[in-house]
C-alpha cells in the first residue's frame, strides 16, 4: 500500500479547493419549479369552467414533464447509481481512511454530495410521475438487498476506481442533459454535473500525484481499468438498461473510451494499450466480457 504521508499537503490542498470550488444547492428552487409547473398544467386542464374532482385529480396525477420515457428510464437508472451509497460507505471509507485521515475525510464529504443527488433524482421522479414510483422503490430495494462487494481495497485502488467512476457519471449526465427536453432537468443534471467534475478533480489529482511517487501503481491503473463495472450491475434488470442507454447514445463503448478511458490515460501519463483494446468497440457492438 502507497504511504500517503509525504502527499497530505497536496491532499489537504485537494481538499481546500473541492470545499472552496463547491457552490451549496438545496432541493428549494427544484421543487417550487416543479410545483409551478404542474400547478399551471392544472389550471389548463381545468380551463375557467367547473371542473369535477376527478378531472382535477387525473390532471394532478397525470405529472407535467414532457420527458421521453427512454430518458425517465435513464435517469432512473442514475438514481439508483447515486441512492447505492450504503454499500460504497460499508465497502469503501474503512478502506480509503486507512490510506490517510485527508482521504477519509473527502470520502465523507463526497458521500454527503452524492446522497444529495440522489435525493434531488428521486425528488423529480416523484413529482414528475415519470416512473412509476412502485417499480422505481421496487428496484431500488432489490438493489440494496443484492448487496455490492467492493471494487476495490486498497486506497489507491479505490481512487482509480472512483476516478473512472466520476468521469464516466459526469459524461453521462453531460449527454443526458443535452438532450431531454424538459430544462427543469437539464439544469439538475448540470447543477449535478458540476459536482461529479469536483469529486473527479480530487481523486484524479489524488492519483496522479501518487504515480509520480511511485510509477509501478500504473499497473493496479491497468487493473482498475480491466475489471472496472458500474454500480448498477448488480440490477436484475441491468442488461435491458445498458440497451436503452446504449440505443438512446447515452452512453457505449465509443464514449466510455474517448471521453473516459483515454482522457483519464492521459492525465496520468500512462499508455495502457490493452485497457485500450478492452474497452473498444467489437465487431458485434458488444462491450467485452
Amino acid at each position: 500500500m502507497i504511504d500517503f504521508a509525504p502527499l497530505e499537503k497536496r491532499l489537504t490542498e485537494l481538499l481546500e479547493r473541492h470545499d472552496q470550488s463547491r457552490q451549496p444547492w438545496t432541493y428549494d428552487d427544484l421543487i417550487e419549479r416543479m410545483e409551478r409547473r404542474r400547478l399551471e398544467k392544472l389550471s389548463r386542464a381545468i380551463g375557467d369552467g367547473p371542473a369535477d374532482l376527478a378531472a382535477i385529480q387525473a390532471a394532478w396525477a397525470s405529472g407535467a414533464g414532457p420527458l421521453h420515457p427512454d430518458h425517465a428510464k435513464a435517469l432512473e437508472t442514475a438514481y439508483l447509481g447515486e441512492t447505492n451509497l450504503p454499500w460504497y460507505t460499508e465497502n469503501l471509507y474503512a478502506h480509503l481512511s486507512r490510506g490517510h485521515p485527508v482521504l477519509g475525510d473527502f470520502f465523507r464529504r463526497w458521500v454527503a454530495e452524492e446522497d444529495q443527488h440522489g435525493r434531488a433524482f428521486e425528488i423529480y421522479l416523484l413529482m414528475d410521475r415519470a416512473v412509476p414510483p412502485a417499480a422505481m422503490l421496487e428496484a431500488k430495494t432489490a438493489m440494496l438487498r443484492e448487496g455490492r462487494a467492493a471494487p476495490a481495497t486498497d486506497p489507491f485502488d479505490i481512487m482509480v476506481y472512483t476516478s473512472i467512476q466520476e468521469l464516466s457519471t459526469r459524461v453521462f449526465y453531460a449527454r443526458l442533459a443535452r438532450v431531454v427536453a424538459d430544462p427543469i432537468l437539464a439544469d439538475l443534471l448540470r447543477r449535478v454535473q458540476a459536482d461529479e467534475s469536483l469529486h473527479l478533480a480530487f481523486y484524479r489529482e489524488a492519483v496522479k500525484v501518487a504515480l509520480q511517487q511511485d510509477p509501478s501503481l500504473a499497473e493496479a491503473v491497468h487493473r482498475g481499468f480491466m475489471g472496472f463495472r458500474e454500480p448498477v450491475t448488480v440490477l436484475p434488470d441491468y442488461e435491458e438498461r445498458k440497451g436503452l442507454i446504449w440505443d438512446n447514445g447515452l452512453s457505449n463503448l465509443h464514449v466510455f473510451r474517448a471521453e473516459v478511458v483515454e482522457p483519464l490515460l492521459r492525465y496520468w501519463g500512462l499508455d495502457d494499450g490493452r485497457a485500450l483494446a478492452r474497452w473498444s468497440v467489437t465487431e458485434a457492438g458488444h462491450r467485452p466480457a
